[in-house]
């Protein structure tokens, strides 16, 4: 039987004074002796007030990531691009993370992880020095079967 990594958006946050119409991508990759399983998850433009935690628009649907072989130890790479949308130029920025999972062995219980990936996003072009950060949590569940 094979492992599988399942991502799911949790919630999604911004401080700071740029904006609130907003979009992003979060890509996963899952490597198990090489690249195992890649997707994303696209959430499409919609407001998120600064100060304001809430659950991500629809919310989408989660992720299933192939993980290679029951019982192994997979690493499962994150990255975020966030834009926040306007008129002319839209404000952008990117982070990543590297979460280290072990798939379980076949009928053992899930595993479950969460990772929150903060991304400084500056007002474009760059005159007024703002930034915000916009925060995601990301639950990942890796099982087998």
């Amino acid at each position: 039987m094979g492992g599988k990594v399942t991502m799911t958006l949790v919630t999604e946050r911004q401080d700071g004074p740029i904006g609130d119409d907003w979009r992003y991508v979060v890509e996963a990759k899952v490597f198990n002796e090489g690249l195992k399983g890649k997707g994303k998850i696209k959430v499409p433009k919609h407001t998120l007030s600064s100060g304001v935690t809430q659950e991500p628009p629809g919310p989408p649907e989660p992720l299933v990531l192939e993980a290679g072989n029951c019982g192994d130890d997979v690493l499962v790479r994150l990255k975020v691009d966030a834009t926040e949308v306007d008129w002319l130029i839209h404000d952008k920025g990117s982070a990543g993370l590297d979460v280290a999972m072990k798939i379980p062995a076949d009928g053992a219980q899930a595993v479950t992880k969460e990772a929150e990936i903060s991304v400084g996003v500056r007002e474009s072009p760059g005159i007024s020095g703002e930034t915000s950060i916009f925060r995601v949590l990301i639950r990942l569940v890796a099982e087998c079967g």
